[in-house]
């Protein structure tokens, strides 16, 4: 698990906290707020990529559990199990991406537009940045766990 905490950090401050810093250089709190509506999704295609990592997880830990022989069609059952697998780690990079934003955000804010900072509002964003990285630990650790890591 430990190495999974340290994995998905830097992933986040990779993908999520330096990109919504690199954006708001470029182009203030507009630009964050437009990127903010780019990763609003519809909750269908959420459920479509977590249940896609699930299969894969499920799958893997069917073949670990009983055998590489539990499939008449190995080598097709690999790869729709690996397809899936690629489809649902689009959910970790999504994870990933609001977890940085919203453990980032509160800070721009406050060091900004202190004047205008709520205290309140501002902690709200950062647990809720904070909540995304523990399903994202969650996520990544049960996908580590079923591929044998």
């Amino acid at each position: 698990m430990k190495k999974t905490i340290t994995i998905e950090t830097i992933l986040v401050i990779i993908t999520g906290v330096l990109l919504t810093l690199m954006r708001y250089s470029e182009g203030g709190i507009n630009s964050i707020n437009k990127m903010a509506e780019g990763i609003e999704t519809n909750p269908t295609v959420i459920y479509m990529l977590f249940a896609l990592l699930g299969l894969a997880i499920i799958s893997r830990l069917l073949r670990k559990f009983y055998g590489i022989n539990t499939y008449n069609y190995n080598a097709k059952m690999q790869f729709v199990e690996e397809v899936c697998e690629g489809v649902g780690s689009g959910l970790l990079g999504i994870y990933r991406l609001i977890s940085g934003m919203a453990i980032t955000v509160p800070f721009i804010w406050y060091f900004t537009d202190r004047d205008a900072f709520l205290w309140q509002k501002g902690l709200g964003i950062l647990l809720i940045g904070i909540i995304f990285f523990a399903g994202l630990l969650m996520f990544s650790w049960a996908n580590n766990k079923s591929k044998g890591d």
